[in-house]
């Protein structure tokens, strides 16, 4: 009788033993679960809901080179990516990051991105990576009345400073140790981003590596009935992810 009772007492605490085995092992994953859960991770495609686009930069599979982190306080999310190869100053398409979305409410949408310069204490250092809509109707800068446009798009002017190929470069100004909502591009006249979607359908957008140790934490894009606070609020919910 003690035998069977032992032997009943051993399971049970076996049980408990891989219960909590289990626990740990899910809580020890958190971190490192990808959101993408596609059989095809390069068919995942984020969906626009009511003109808004949020999206975290490392909820794609493919990072290439860019490093996955959660040392520097303040991210939103899990983590964040940051650059720490070589810089690529007027040449881009290096280390290239692309995300698929689902437009299904054309018009005019505003792009910004959360970034933050990780070394150094200067705010015009490691502030920029290049940025590009290659497939969209329209792709430009906008400070009041004046319009720039990507350099070898056939269209003008262009702006001041680095572009190439259809890329934007997109930096951010202020203090070096803070994230930042901001996307800027033409060098010391800085201008909003625009993109415009004519039709419904999926769109690529491109970041691709510029400046070393310059951080992407999140980016939205938002249409003309989205206020801007909204739509970079911490509490917004970022895009549902669907697989093509």
């Amino acid at each position: 009788m003690k035998t069977t009772l032992n032997i009943s007492k051993l399971f049970i605490i076996s049980i408990i033993t891989l219960f909590y085995a289990c626990s740990n092992d899910n809580e020890s994953d958190d971190d490192t679960i990808d959101p993408i859960t596609c059989q095809n991770p390069d068919s995942a495609i984020y969906e626009e809901k009511d003109g808004l686009v949020a999206v975290e930069f490392e909820s794609i599979k493919d990072h290439n080179d860019w490093i996955k982190e959660n040392t520097t306080t303040g991210f939103l999310g899990t983590h964040y990516l940051v650059w720490k190869e070589n810089q690529f100053l007027g040449a881009p398409g290096n280390g290239l990051l692309t995300y698929k979305i689902k437009i299904s409410n054309p018009g005019v949408y505003r792009f910004i991105w959360r970034s933050r310069i990780t070394n150094g204490t200067s705010g015009s250092e490691h502030n920029d990576s290049w940025l590009r809509f290659a497939d969209a109707s329209k792709f430009y800068g906008k400070k009041g009345e004046s319009v720039v446009y990507p350099a070898d798009t056939g269209q003008s002017p262009t702006p001041n400073g680095s572009s190439k190929d259809g890329w934007f470069k997109i930096y951010k100004s202020g203090p070096a140790d803070q994230w930042k909502w901001q996307s800027s591009t033409s060098d010391n006249d800085a201008h909003d981003i625009f993109v415009e979607f004519d039709a419904p359908g999926t769109y690529t957008m491109e970041v691709s590596a510029r400046s070393t140790f310059h951080a992407l934490d999140r980016f939205v894009l938002f249409s003309e009935n989205i206020n801007q606070n909204d739509a970079i609020d911490e509490t917004t919910i970022l895009s549902e992810i669907t697989c093509n």
